[in-house]
Protein backbone atom coordinates (compact mmCIF):
# COMPACT_ATOMS: atom_id res chain seq x y z
CA UNK A 1 0.00 0.00 0.00
CA UNK A 2 1.30 3.40 -1.33
CA UNK A 3 2.04 6.02 1.61
CA UNK A 4 0.38 8.92 1.42
CA UNK A 5 1.72 12.12 -0.38
CA UNK A 6 2.93 14.54 2.09
CA UNK A 7 3.08 18.58 1.11
CA UNK A 8 6.13 20.81 2.02
CA UNK A 9 6.05 24.30 1.56
CA UNK A 10 8.97 26.51 2.10
CA UNK A 11 7.78 29.94 3.06
CA UNK A 12 9.40 33.30 2.93
CA UNK A 13 8.76 36.88 2.59
CA UNK A 14 7.91 39.13 -0.80
CA UNK A 15 6.18 38.05 -4.00
CA UNK A 16 8.26 36.82 -6.62
CA UNK A 17 5.45 35.32 -9.43
CA UNK A 18 6.41 37.66 -11.67
CA UNK A 19 9.61 36.52 -12.11
CA UNK A 20 10.88 33.52 -14.19
CA UNK A 21 12.79 31.75 -10.98
CA UNK A 22 12.81 32.04 -7.55
CA UNK A 23 15.69 32.85 -5.54
CA UNK A 24 18.07 35.22 -6.58
CA UNK A 25 21.23 33.71 -4.97
CA UNK A 26 22.33 30.95 -7.23
CA UNK A 27 23.94 28.44 -4.44
CA UNK A 28 20.84 28.74 -2.58
CA UNK A 29 18.67 27.93 -5.41
CA UNK A 30 20.88 25.01 -6.55
CA UNK A 31 20.95 23.44 -2.79
CA UNK A 32 16.97 23.81 -2.80
CA UNK A 33 16.39 22.45 -6.15
CA UNK A 34 18.17 18.99 -4.89
CA UNK A 35 15.85 19.44 -2.06
CA UNK A 36 13.14 18.94 -4.74
CA UNK A 37 14.27 16.13 -6.35
CA UNK A 38 15.28 14.08 -3.35
CA UNK A 39 11.51 15.17 -1.77
CA UNK A 40 9.89 13.52 -5.15
CA UNK A 41 11.74 10.40 -4.47
CA UNK A 42 10.03 10.02 -0.67
CA UNK A 43 6.92 10.48 -2.57
CA UNK A 44 7.07 14.20 -0.86
CA UNK A 45 6.10 16.83 -2.32
CA UNK A 46 8.15 20.11 -1.59
CA UNK A 47 7.18 23.70 -2.80
CA UNK A 48 8.17 27.46 -1.96
CA UNK A 49 5.92 29.70 -1.18
CA UNK A 50 5.22 33.00 -0.52
CA UNK A 51 3.41 34.17 3.21
CA UNK A 52 1.58 36.15 0.91
CA UNK A 53 -0.55 33.40 -0.65
CA UNK A 54 -1.08 31.85 2.49
CA UNK A 55 -5.58 31.59 3.00
CA UNK A 56 -5.55 30.88 7.13
CA UNK A 57 -9.56 30.55 6.63
CA UNK A 58 -9.02 27.68 4.49
CA UNK A 59 -5.28 26.89 5.54
CA UNK A 60 -3.95 26.12 1.93
CA UNK A 61 -1.14 28.17 -0.21
CA UNK A 62 -3.37 29.47 -3.34
CA UNK A 63 0.04 28.59 -5.27
CA UNK A 64 3.81 28.04 -5.06
CA UNK A 65 6.86 27.37 -7.08
CA UNK A 66 8.42 24.21 -7.27
CA UNK A 67 10.76 22.11 -9.00
CA UNK A 68 10.06 19.58 -11.79
CA UNK A 69 11.15 17.85 -14.49
CA UNK A 70 14.51 19.87 -14.35
CA UNK A 71 12.95 23.14 -13.57
CA UNK A 72 11.09 25.49 -11.61
CA UNK A 73 7.51 25.68 -12.60
CA UNK A 74 4.37 27.70 -11.01
CA UNK A 75 1.80 25.62 -9.56
CA UNK A 76 -1.19 27.80 -9.72
CA UNK A 77 -3.52 25.35 -7.13
CA UNK A 78 -4.35 25.28 -3.45
CA UNK A 79 -1.83 23.06 -1.55
CA UNK A 80 -2.38 22.33 2.01
CA UNK A 81 1.10 21.94 4.02
CA UNK A 82 1.99 19.30 6.46
CA UNK A 83 4.84 20.74 7.17
CA UNK A 84 6.00 24.50 6.84
CA UNK A 85 9.79 25.24 6.59
CA UNK A 86 10.25 28.87 8.05
CA UNK A 87 12.79 30.67 5.45
CA UNK A 88 11.45 34.18 6.74
CA UNK A 89 13.95 37.01 7.56
CA UNK A 90 14.40 37.58 11.57
CA UNK A 91 13.57 41.09 10.90
CA UNK A 92 9.79 40.53 9.64
CA UNK A 93 9.54 38.26 13.26
CA UNK A 94 7.16 40.52 14.69
CA UNK A 95 5.42 41.04 11.73
CA UNK A 96 4.76 37.66 10.78
CA UNK A 97 4.49 36.39 13.89
CA UNK A 98 0.53 35.55 14.49
CA UNK A 99 0.31 34.34 11.25
CA UNK A 100 2.80 31.31 11.67
CA UNK A 101 0.89 30.64 14.76
CA UNK A 102 -2.21 30.18 12.84
CA UNK A 103 -0.16 28.34 10.37
CA UNK A 104 0.81 25.99 13.00
CA UNK A 105 -2.82 24.64 14.26
CA UNK A 106 -2.97 22.81 10.95
CA UNK A 107 1.02 22.16 10.02
CA UNK A 108 4.09 22.01 11.47
CA UNK A 109 5.95 25.37 11.26
CA UNK A 110 9.57 25.01 11.56
CA UNK A 111 11.35 26.09 13.02
CA UNK A 112 8.83 27.04 16.09
CA UNK A 113 7.52 30.79 15.97
CA UNK A 114 8.55 30.84 19.39
CA UNK A 115 11.56 29.97 18.71
CA UNK A 116 12.47 32.18 16.32
CA UNK A 117 10.74 34.90 18.39
CA UNK A 118 12.97 34.44 21.27
CA UNK A 119 16.52 34.41 19.16
CA UNK A 120 16.21 35.57 15.91
CA UNK A 121 16.83 39.53 17.92
CA UNK A 122 20.81 39.75 18.05
CA UNK A 123 20.22 41.97 21.48
CA UNK A 124 18.34 39.02 22.83
CA UNK A 125 21.14 36.50 22.41
CA UNK A 126 23.38 38.92 24.20
CA UNK A 127 20.81 38.80 27.00
CA UNK A 128 20.83 35.13 26.82
CA UNK A 129 24.13 34.56 26.43
CA UNK A 130 26.07 37.31 27.38
CA UNK A 131 28.60 35.41 29.37
CA UNK A 132 30.37 33.79 26.16
CA UNK A 133 30.23 37.32 24.38
CA UNK A 134 32.46 40.00 23.68
CA UNK A 135 31.40 43.37 24.58
CA UNK A 136 28.15 44.49 23.46
CA UNK A 137 25.86 47.35 23.85
CA UNK A 138 22.81 49.11 22.53
CA UNK A 139 22.51 52.26 21.15
CA UNK A 140 18.58 53.69 20.79
CA UNK A 141 20.01 57.63 18.79
CA UNK A 142 23.29 59.32 17.60
CA UNK A 143 23.58 60.52 21.77
CA UNK A 144 23.38 56.78 23.05
CA UNK A 145 26.31 55.91 19.88
CA UNK A 146 28.74 58.44 21.31
CA UNK A 147 28.55 57.03 24.76
CA UNK A 148 28.62 53.45 23.76
CA UNK A 149 31.04 53.60 21.71
CA UNK A 150 33.69 55.77 24.05
CA UNK A 151 32.59 52.28 26.41
CA UNK A 152 33.87 49.73 24.05
CA UNK A 153 37.46 48.95 25.03
CA UNK A 154 38.73 47.88 21.46
CA UNK A 155 39.88 50.01 19.01
CA UNK A 156 37.52 48.78 16.38
CA UNK A 157 33.96 48.13 16.26
CA UNK A 158 31.78 46.19 15.22
CA UNK A 159 28.29 47.94 14.72
CA UNK A 160 24.86 45.24 14.42
CA UNK A 161 21.20 45.50 13.16
CA UNK A 162 19.61 43.84 15.89
CA UNK A 163 17.94 41.60 12.82
CA UNK A 164 19.68 40.32 9.39
CA UNK A 165 22.33 37.82 8.46
CA UNK A 166 24.21 37.49 5.71
CA UNK A 167 26.50 40.59 7.13
CA UNK A 168 24.13 43.15 5.39
CA UNK A 169 23.92 46.52 7.63
CA UNK A 170 27.02 45.69 9.32
CA UNK A 171 30.02 48.15 10.25
CA UNK A 172 33.32 47.64 11.13
CA UNK A 173 35.66 50.27 11.86
CA UNK A 174 37.66 52.46 13.95
CA UNK A 175 35.48 54.68 16.83
CA UNK A 176 35.91 57.66 14.38
CA UNK A 177 34.52 55.60 11.63
CA UNK A 178 31.25 54.30 13.24
CA UNK A 179 30.93 57.76 14.35
CA UNK A 180 30.51 59.33 10.93
CA UNK A 181 28.16 56.45 9.67
CA UNK A 182 24.18 56.75 9.52
CA UNK A 183 22.81 54.07 11.06
CA UNK A 184 19.34 53.04 11.19
CA UNK A 185 18.73 52.52 14.79
CA UNK A 186 18.67 50.65 16.97
CA UNK A 187 21.99 49.25 16.56
CA UNK A 188 24.14 47.32 17.99
CA UNK A 189 27.90 47.67 19.34
CA UNK A 190 30.50 45.14 19.92
CA UNK A 191 34.21 44.99 20.81
CA UNK A 192 35.72 43.92 17.71
CA UNK A 193 38.21 40.52 18.39
CA UNK A 194 40.87 40.24 16.68
CA UNK A 195 43.13 37.46 15.42
CA UNK A 196 44.21 36.50 12.01
CA UNK A 197 44.95 33.27 12.38
CA UNK A 198 41.38 31.67 12.56
CA UNK A 199 40.66 28.26 14.36
CA UNK A 200 43.23 27.16 16.49
CA UNK A 201 44.71 24.00 15.32
CA UNK A 202 43.10 24.13 12.38
CA UNK A 203 43.10 27.72 9.96
CA UNK A 204 46.32 28.66 8.17
CA UNK A 205 48.32 31.04 9.37
CA UNK A 206 47.01 34.62 8.45
CA UNK A 207 43.56 33.49 7.73
CA UNK A 208 40.91 35.91 9.03
CA UNK A 209 38.32 32.71 9.72
CA UNK A 210 35.20 31.92 11.99
CA UNK A 211 34.03 28.75 13.31
CA UNK A 212 30.39 27.68 12.46
CA UNK A 213 28.30 24.94 13.68
CA UNK A 214 24.98 24.02 12.74
CA UNK A 215 22.50 22.13 14.89
CA UNK A 216 19.56 20.32 14.04
CA UNK A 217 17.67 19.29 17.29
CA UNK A 218 20.43 20.19 19.34
CA UNK A 219 23.23 17.86 17.78
CA UNK A 220 25.86 19.12 15.48
CA UNK A 221 25.42 18.41 11.75
CA UNK A 222 28.08 19.69 10.66
CA UNK A 223 31.10 22.51 11.33
CA UNK A 224 32.87 25.04 8.57
CA UNK A 225 34.98 27.83 8.74
CA UNK A 226 33.70 30.76 6.68
CA UNK A 227 37.63 32.67 5.67
CA UNK A 228 37.10 36.50 4.74
CA UNK A 229 38.38 37.45 1.23
CA UNK A 230 41.67 39.02 1.21
CA UNK A 231 41.55 42.57 2.65
CA UNK A 232 38.01 42.06 4.35
CA UNK A 233 36.96 42.07 7.66
CA UNK A 234 33.46 40.10 6.84
CA UNK A 235 33.34 36.50 7.50
CA UNK A 236 30.03 36.43 5.43
CA UNK A 237 30.09 34.33 2.08
CA UNK A 238 27.45 37.22 0.98
CA UNK A 239 30.48 39.33 1.25
CA UNK A 240 32.75 37.19 -0.88
CA UNK A 241 33.73 34.96 1.75
CA UNK A 242 34.74 31.07 1.25
CA UNK A 243 33.95 28.02 3.25
CA UNK A 244 35.99 24.91 4.37
CA UNK A 245 34.48 22.00 5.90
CA UNK A 246 35.43 21.46 9.71
CA UNK A 247 35.33 17.81 11.29
CA UNK A 248 33.62 17.97 14.17
CA UNK A 249 36.36 15.89 15.26
CA UNK A 250 38.59 18.91 14.94
CA UNK A 251 36.47 21.33 16.67
CA UNK A 252 38.63 22.72 20.00
CA UNK A 253 37.59 21.57 22.61
CA UNK A 254 36.69 25.01 24.65
CA UNK A 255 34.42 25.43 21.65
CA UNK A 256 32.42 22.36 22.42
CA UNK A 257 32.28 23.27 26.36
CA UNK A 258 30.84 26.28 25.57
CA UNK A 259 28.65 25.32 23.11
CA UNK A 260 27.31 22.72 25.08
CA UNK A 261 26.39 25.29 27.66
CA UNK A 262 24.72 27.79 25.48
CA UNK A 263 22.32 24.54 23.77
CA UNK A 264 21.49 23.74 27.32
CA UNK A 265 19.36 26.95 27.38
CA UNK A 266 17.71 25.92 23.88
CA UNK A 267 16.71 22.54 24.47
CA UNK A 268 13.00 24.32 26.32
CA UNK A 269 12.45 23.44 22.54
CA UNK A 270 13.27 20.02 21.61
CA UNK A 271 13.37 20.53 17.61
CA UNK A 272 15.08 23.14 16.52
CA UNK A 273 17.75 24.29 13.94
CA UNK A 274 20.21 26.60 14.22
CA UNK A 275 23.75 27.14 13.70
CA UNK A 276 26.38 28.71 16.53
CA UNK A 277 29.18 31.30 14.84
CA UNK A 278 32.52 31.47 16.84
CA UNK A 279 35.85 33.87 16.97
CA UNK A 280 38.88 33.34 18.58
CA UNK A 281 41.16 35.95 20.05
CA UNK A 282 44.86 35.70 19.45
CA UNK A 283 45.41 33.79 22.88
CA UNK A 284 42.71 30.97 21.41
CA UNK A 285 40.22 32.08 23.79
CA UNK A 286 36.52 31.69 21.52
CA UNK A 287 33.90 34.08 21.68
CA UNK A 288 30.15 33.17 20.89
CA UNK A 289 29.64 36.07 18.31
CA UNK A 290 26.18 34.99 17.19
CA UNK A 291 23.57 32.31 16.25
CA UNK A 292 20.87 31.86 12.92
CA UNK A 293 18.11 30.15 12.94
CA UNK A 294 18.09 29.79 9.30
CA UNK A 295 21.21 28.57 8.68
CA UNK A 296 21.17 28.94 4.75
CA UNK A 297 21.65 25.95 2.35
CA UNK A 298 23.99 27.26 -0.04
CA UNK A 299 26.87 27.16 2.70
CA UNK A 300 26.38 23.41 2.45
CA UNK A 301 25.86 23.85 -1.56
CA UNK A 302 29.30 25.17 -1.62
CA UNK A 303 31.00 22.26 0.30
CA UNK A 304 29.92 20.20 -2.63
CA UNK A 305 29.14 17.51 -0.14
CA UNK A 306 26.45 15.19 -1.78
CA UNK A 307 25.97 12.97 1.43
CA UNK A 308 26.07 15.63 3.91
CA UNK A 309 23.46 17.64 2.19
CA UNK A 310 21.21 14.40 1.64
CA UNK A 311 22.25 13.89 5.50
CA UNK A 312 20.55 17.91 6.26
CA UNK A 313 17.86 16.96 3.59
CA UNK A 314 16.91 13.63 5.83
CA UNK A 315 16.79 15.16 9.35
CA UNK A 316 14.75 17.49 8.24
CA UNK A 317 12.25 15.70 6.37
CA UNK A 318 12.13 13.33 9.32
CA UNK A 319 9.72 16.20 11.10
CA UNK A 320 7.16 15.17 8.79
CA UNK A 321 3.69 14.18 10.56
CA UNK A 322 3.33 10.08 10.41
Amino acid sequence: MQKETKNVVVIYAGDDWEKEVPITYQQTRAAFEKWHMMALEKNVQMYRASVEWYDSKKNIFTKAWAFRDGKWQKMEKEISPDLIYDKTPGSQEHELFALKVSMGKNAIVFNSPLFRMMIDNKLSQYALFFEYMPQTLVALNESELTEAVEKIVTSRVVAKPLQGSGGFGIVIGSKEEILKESFVYPIILQEFIKNDNGIPGFSAEGELADLRITYINHMPLYALSRVAKNGSLFTNMHQGASSVRVPLEKIPENVLVMAEKIIARLMIFTKAQYSLDFFFDEKGTPFFIEMNSVPGLCLIEDLKDAELQRKDFEAFIELLPV
